[in-house]
């Protein structure tokens, strides 16, 4: 192969006027569709930052909640224990206080009853004192007699108890 000039100079000439056509016909629309790419990745990259960003905001607030709602059920159970403990606790009083008053009542009530049994036994005790004394007087008998008399009557007086 031989250099010839001309064709050489021809080449060239074609090769800058097709370099020159294409700059001013195609560079143009490809540094837009360039350009509109590059815009279109940026935007993208833009959105999906503030996604990002909101997505961790809302993530914070979400937690932020959470925590809140943990909170205010603890507080809620700290409540519900302390009122179900007043409530037992007043339950527990108003119990002794009514055992307390049932005491208080038996306690009147054997007292009283005790009072009336001790009556009934003094007034036995005093009519039988004063079967004895008649029978004595009535008998004027030795001591030997007298004994016997208070014996059967301590006697009588045993098997009216029972």
């Amino acid at each position: 192969m031989e250099f010839n000039l001309t064709v050489f100079l021809l080449q060239l000439a074609t090769f800058l006027v097709g370099m020159f056509l294409s700059s001013k016909i195609f560079l143009p629309q490809l540094r837009e569709w360039m350009d509109s790419r590059q815009k279109r990745i940026e935007e993208q990259i833009s959105t999906n930052d503030k996604r990002q960003d909101e997505a961790a905001h809302l993530k914070a607030e979400f937690e932020k909640k959470v925590k809140e709602l943990e909170q205010g059920t603890v507080e809620i159970l700290q409540r519900s224990r302390k009122e179900a403990t007043q409530a037992r606790d007043e339950a527990i009083q108003s119990a002794r206080k009514e055992a307390e008053l049932i005491l208080a009542d038996a306690r009147k009530a054997i007292e009283s009853e005790r009072q009336a049994v001790t009556q009934a036994l003094q007034k036995e005790v005093g009519l039988l004192a004063v079967e004895i004394a008649e029978k004595i007087i009535r008998s004027s008998v030795d001591a030997k007699v007298q004994e016997k008399i208070v014996k059967e009557n301590i006697q009588e007086l045993g098997a009216r108890k029972n």
